[in-house]
């Protein structure tokens, strides 16, 4: 047909309309089986993908070639190609496929002409369906009787899902549908149906392709649909993809449910995986998370935790977790059954053995106790020993209602897990409980039960840096009791130390709410006073101290007459921190104390630079106990037979930052008198050994370590128990350590001396009595006491061996000694004529300059290695 226009197409239509616009017309004027096929001037341009797999044919493959190659060799069909005309109603024709199988099919003809150079024809190709025969159609007609019959879905659709056929299963779940699938599926699912039905249609028949989908139910919910899809497209029957589908709604329910049991099961193991790994010493918070995190990942009714005790009025129910209920519960028994019940329980502890039973009516072990457990309607139980330290002392239960239950073997096992988490979970108290012990010791005084200078240095560190934001104002009391020492030398100790405890209480009638009392240390005291709106006040509470220490204490049938010295110092006038308050809260005390006592005294600059001197000494030792200053320096004591070290001397120093290595005799004294003397003993056994047990880490163990003892010391209760704590800790054997006492020590505290020593001497720690000779001398108290060594002191040894005197009362030492087993240990040995004559003489042991100066620990370590 010619066209109307006199312009002429800027492009050959057919170049024009191909690719991308013969594919939107393709898909306009075809459908799920028709073919479609341009032409010009009898040339083959282009078809479509259905009629090119219908016929066998690539579209490269007939792209230019002339209409005839797509008919049997007998039929020409040129002239289909011309003008000819298709009459009404279509015609039927014959192409041939690929492999020469005669196909028929309808063709309708439709004329594209509307460009000038537009000779273009396209061809509409229906393949004509096989004519069945009358059993053909009895067998179709009860094959579609049983599809409709078919409780699962049967469609038929083409690429674009649009259906063709669906059977009364597909119509009964969606009720009213449009024609295209995809508009049925859920909005989020349709890619997925796409990209399933597009494989489908590039697979073979017998390749099947599955899917799973949401679809629109009739009653507008959203039905699971799981199937297969096969393509069936090259089928005249058929010509499209089947679906075969399923509704599986109810399975995928089931399956999240499922899900989400394992999901929340998952949760709860990580919470006892979490307690595990970090138990914490609530007890009943514990106990909380574990009974319910257990009975849920195990899926249980209920989960308790028994303890159990001799007593069966004292065994009781700790808690318990009912799933039922979701939450916890009191599980007593009846009592009926209670005595039973315990029966059982005590069974459990002393036999400590688990008790796993599927069904209490079944199972022989428990046939006694049936009552019980039908009055609580229990039919199956889980039952695990609980250890409380070195002993069975509870019982974790799980019980199942109602029904029996068959227990898995990693049931039982996760459950003996559980009952050893709560274990754990005991230990962490009781360590709690011991660390607590820890905490409230080390920041209180034993004595009084007063916090101590730790606590108070605590306190400081956190309120003193909000004091300047906040305007607040500070008084620092430095509280001395006079006459203290007097009582306690005169009366003794005990009564010295209810008089403090009775001191104590006194002031603490006279500390407000947010005041901090503590004791320091021997008869002194701290308060710190605050939230100070006028500072009037600090004169009012140093002067009720005062008034408060003057009134007589009855103690023990005795009244007994103190008072008190008082020194103020004031936030932020005299100083910004704890250290500068104390120091001259302690300087205006003793300006007190100088001036007569039982009064109290503002810190002013005026007061003595003694006192200052002294009080800045004393903070700096205080600061160098707990800042690591203090350091030993080993001396060692050489056998004069074999040459072995038999015993190394350790020689207390303080590193000061200033005034650099101070010797004992310059600080020690002081630490009496400010109550640091245990701080620092305390430092001094744990040092040692620790050091002792470096040595011996490195080989270095054929030797003993002494420790100079002084007669502080030597009354210090508490020094025991350090020590003890010390070689527990460590692990050194206490036969490695010596004590050091100077003969003088010893003899002025008599009756404390032989009660610490006995107690040494039970210990396994050797004694060593230093400087022998220049005092008693006594042979009585080397009997007395568990003394092994003595030690000749270093001025007799000077004069050796030209020196008679020295020479008679070394050979006198030695001659005392020996007869009583004692080593004997000349101190000061410099030379190699005094080595020989104390050899000649019997003396066993020399220390001195002639094999080294004391050494640190590295630097004796070395010297040892190459001695």
């Amino acid at each position: 047909m010619p066209s109307d226009s006199s312009y002429p197409a800027p492009f050959d239509t057919a170049t024009f309309l191909f690719p991308e616009e013969w594919h939107a017309l393709s898909d306009l004027f075809g459908g799920a089986d028709t073919g479609l096929l341009f032409l010009r001037d009898g040339v083959i341009l282009h078809l479509n993908a259905q009629l090119a797999q219908q016929i066998g044919f690539n579209e490269s493959e007939l792209a230019g070639q002339p209409l005839d190659a797509l008919f049997p060799k007998s039929m020409n069909a040129s002239r289909l190609s011309g003008e000819w005309r298709i009459p009404a109603g279509g015609t039927r024709i014959q192409l041939s496929s690929k492999a020469g199988v005669p196909i028929d099919y309808d063709l309708i003809e439709n004329r594209i002409d509307t460009l000038t150079d537009a000779r273009c024809t396209i061809w509409v190709l229906k393949p004509v369906k096989p004519a069945r025969n009358e059993a053909d159609v009895s067998a179709a007609g009860y094959m579609q009787s049983i599809v409709e019959h078919l409780p699962d879905l049967v469609l038929v659709c083409d690429r674009d899902s649009t259906l063709s056929y669906a059977n009364a299963a597909f119509d009964k779940l969606v009720g009213d549908r449009t024609r295209l699938l995809r508009d049925m599926v859920h909005p989020e699912d349709m890619p997925k149906l796409q990209a399933v039905l597009e494989q489908a249609a590039g697979a073979d028949e017998n390749t099947p392709t599955a899917f799973a989908f949401r679809i629109r139910h009739v009653d507008g919910s959203w039905r699971h649909l799981a199937g297969h899809v096969r393509n069936l497209l090259s089928q005249p029957d058929i010509d499209g993809l089947l679906l075969n589908a399923r509704d599986v709604t109810g399975e995928v329910q089931q399956q999240d449910s499922i899900a989400a049991d394992k999901k929340r099961q998952l949760h709860y193991l990580n919470r006892l995986f979490r307690m595990a790994q970090r138990p914490h010493a609530n007890l009943s918070s514990a106990l909380n998370v574990i009974l319910k995190s257990s009975a849920k990942a195990l899926g249980t009714h209920r989960c308790a935790y028994w303890e159990v005790s001799a007593d069966h009025t004292a065994t009781r129910c700790m808690m318990a977790y009912d799933d039922i209920r979701q939450n916890l519960v009191d599980e007593a028994p009846d009592a009926r059954f209670a005595d039973s019940f315990h029966d059982m329980l005590r069974g459990m502890v002393r036999n400590e053995r688990q008790l796993v039973v599927a069904d209490v009516d079944q199972d022989p072990r428990v046939a006694i106790h049936c009552e019980y457990f039908h009055s609580a309607s229990i039919k199956a139980t889980m039952m695990m020993p609980v250890r409380h330290g070195d002993k069975v002392c509870g019982v974790l239960i799980f019980t199942q209602l109602v029904e029996p239950r068959q227990w898995r073997k990693d049931e039982a096992e996760f459950a003996n897990n559980v009952a050893g988490l709560i274990t754990l979970i005991f230990n962490e108290v009781e360590r709690g409980k011991a660390e607590a012990q820890l905490r409230h010791l080390a920041h209180h005084d034993s004595l009084t039960g007063l916090p101590n200078r730790h606590f108070l240095f605590d306190q400081a560190a956190d309120f003193f840096p909000r004091l300047a934001a906040d305007a607040n104002s500070l008084a620092a009391f430095f509280i001395d009791i006079d006459g203290f020492k007097n009582i306690n030398d005169s009366l003794g100790h005990a009564m010295g130390d209810e008089l403090l405890k009775a001191a104590a209480m006194r002031l603490k009638n006279v500390v407000r709410k947010d005041d901090i009392l503590v004791r320091l240390g021997g008869d002194e005291f701290m308060l710190l006073a605050r939230n100070l709106n006028d500072m009037r006040i600090a004169d009012d509470i140093a002067l009720q101290i005062v008034e408060t220490m003057r009134s007589p204490f009855s103690l023990q049938g005795r009244e007994l007459q103190i008072s008190a010295s008082v020194g103020i110092a004031l936030y932020p006038s005299d100083g910004t921190d704890i250290e500068t308050l104390m120091k001259k809260a302690d300087i205006a005390m003793y300006h007190a104390k100088s001036s007569g006592r039982d009064q109290y005294q503002m810190f002013a600059p005026r007061l003595g630079e003694a006192l200052v001197n002294r009080s800045t000494l004393e903070i700096e030792l205080r600061r160098a106990i707990e800042g690591g200053e203090l350091q030993h320096y080993y001396h060692p004591q050489v056998d004069l037979r074999t040459g072995e070290v038999r015993c190394v001397e350790a020689l207390l120093r303080w590193r000061h930052p200033q005034h650099g290595i101070l010797l004992p005799s310059h600080f020690l004294p002081m630490a009496e008198q400010a109550g640091l003397i245990h701080q620092i003993s305390a430092w001094v056994m744990n040092d040692a050994c620790d050091q002792l047990k470096e040595w011996s880490r490195h080989g270095l163990d054929g030797f003993s370590l002494a420790i100079n003892l002084s007669s502080s010391q030597l009354m210090d209760r508490a020094l025991l128990s350090e020590l003890e704590s010390a070689l527990e800790r460590t692990g050194v054997p206490s036969d490695r350590l010596e004590w050091e006492i100077k003969e003088s020590t010893v003899m002025q505290h008599n009756t404390m001396a032989a009660s610490m020593l006995n107690s040494m001497s039970d210990l396994r720690i050797r004694l060593s009595i230093d400087d022998f000779g220049t005092g008693y001398s006594n042979m009585a108290y080397l009997r007395r006491y568990p003394v092994h060594k003595v030690k000749i002191d270093s001025s007799f040894v000077q004069g050796l061996p030209t020196d008679e005197d020295e020479r008679a009362i070394t050979d006198a030492i030695i001659s005392m000694a020996q007869p009583l087993g004692l080593d004997v240990v000349a101190e000061g040995v410099e030379t190699p004529q005094q080595l020989a004559y104390l050899r000649e003489h019997g003396c066993g042991i020399a220390q001195g300059f002639f094999y080294t100066q004391p050494l640190t620990a590295d630097q004796f370590e070395t010297w040892l290695v190459r001695h």
